[in-house]
C-alpha cells in the first residue's frame, strides 16, 4: 500500500518542483566581435557581409556598435576624401543606452554616425546559436518615428556576434 502512495507522491513532487525552476536569463553583457551582418528581404537572405573591423559592447545599460567592411592599403593620416567617403558608406557606428526585457533588446542611440539615427531606437529579437549571439532586427526608427527604409519595406537585418571578453 505504501508503494502505491509513495511512487505517485514522489512523481507529483518532481513535476510540481520543475514548474518553479527558473530558466537561465539571457545575458549579453560583454565585448563582442561582429562576424556577419545579413540583409533579409521577403524571408530570403539577399546580402551577407563580414565586417573586417568590429566591436560591440553591452555594459550595465550602455551599448556601442562599431563595424566596417571597408579596407584600404593606404596608410596615412591624410587620406583622400574618396577613401574617407568610401569608409563612411561601409561602416556603422552608434552608441547609447539599451534595455533587455526577456529576449527583446532595445537600443537608444545618443550618438550615431548617421544623423537620422541620433536619438533613434532599434529593436532586436535576441537568441543564441552555440556561442553566437544573434540579433534579429524588428524595427529601426528615427527620433521622429520615421522607419529606416530597409524596415519600412518589410526587410530586416540579422547581426551575428561572438563574445571576445566578459565584463563584470
Amino acid at each position: 500500500m505504501n508503494r502505491y502512495i509513495f511512487a505517485p507522491l514522489i512523481l507529483l513532487i518532481i513535476l510540481f518542483s520543475t514548474g518553479f525552476i527558473t530558466h537561465g536569463k539571457l545575458k549579453i553583457t560583454g565585448v563582442w566581435k561582429i562576424v556577419e551582418v545579413q540583409t533579409v528581404r521577403n524571408g530570403n537572405t539577399v546580402a551577407s557581409i563580414h565586417p573586417t573591423e568590429s566591436q560591440a559592447f553591452f555594459y550595465r545599460n550602455y551599448y556601442s556598435f562599431c563595424w566596417t567592411i571597408h579596407s584600404t592599403p593606404l596608410r596615412s593620416w591624410n587620406l583622400p576624401d574618396t577613401v574617407k567617403l568610401s569608409r563612411f558608406n561601409q561602416s556603422i557606428v552608434n552608441t547609447g543606452s539599451f534595455e533587455l526585457k526577456d529576449s527583446i533588446l532595445i537600443t537608444k542611440a545618443v550618438f550615431a554616425m548617421h544623423p537620422m539615427f541620433v536619438n533613434g531606437e532599434a529593436r532586436f529579437k535576441c537568441s543564441f546559436a552555440g556561442d553566437t549571439l544573434i540579433l534579429t532586427g524588428t524595427s529601426v526608427m528615427s527620433s521622429e518615428n520615421i522607419p529606416n527604409p530597409v524596415y519600412a519595406d518589410g526587410s530586416y537585418f540579422v547581426t551575428k556576434l561572438i563574445k571576445t571578453e566578459n565584463l563584470k
